[in-house]
């Protein structure tokens, strides 16, 4: 028995160099990640134009930070989108529904060659009441009515 386990350990300890290594050579990899077009600005602007509190989360005054997870495919486009961190089904639809509207983005690269790569976007759902309207909290006067992101 101790010779077995005397014969694991040292297989394990024989492993360590070859993992350094490789991560090594992953420090020489030029890697680029995903980026929407025109950037995190670009992609603000979207949010903040497409997103729809729904109707039925605002009246049940359901808040809250929804983060969805999608892949970036080699040629840009965008799939499997999938809500990492749920805050009710009404505001998890809304914000899925809004990432699928993001057909293409800038591919992730490593080396100069195009990868598929997996993102995250938090999408935050906020309310502030101001006279009986809800508006957003950062332009309350131009978007009555609209309070997200």
């Amino acid at each position: 028995m101790r010779t077995l386990i005397s014969f694991c350990l040292l297989l394990l300890l024989a492993g360590a160099p070859v993992s350094e290594v490789s991560a090594q050579s992953k420090k020489k990899d030029k890697i680029v990640m995903p980026e929407y077009p025109g950037g995190q600005a670009a992609l603000r602007k979207f949010l903040l134009k497409e997103l729809k509190y729904p109707t039925e989360a605002r009246n049940a005054n359901e808040v809250g930070e929804v983060i969805v997870g999608f892949t970036v495919g080699m040629d840009g486009i965008i799939s499997g989108v999938r809500v990492l961190k749920p805050v009710s089904p009404a505001l998890n639809a809304e914000a899925m529904r809004v990432v699928k509207m993001m057909k293409y983005w800038k591919p992730g690269t490593r080396n100069g060659k195009p990868v598929r790569a997996e993102m995250s976007i938090p999408i935050n759902f906020k309310t502030v009441v101001d006279n009986n309207k809800y508006v957003n909290e950062e332009d309350s006067e131009s978007k009555k009515g609209r309070d997200i992101y």
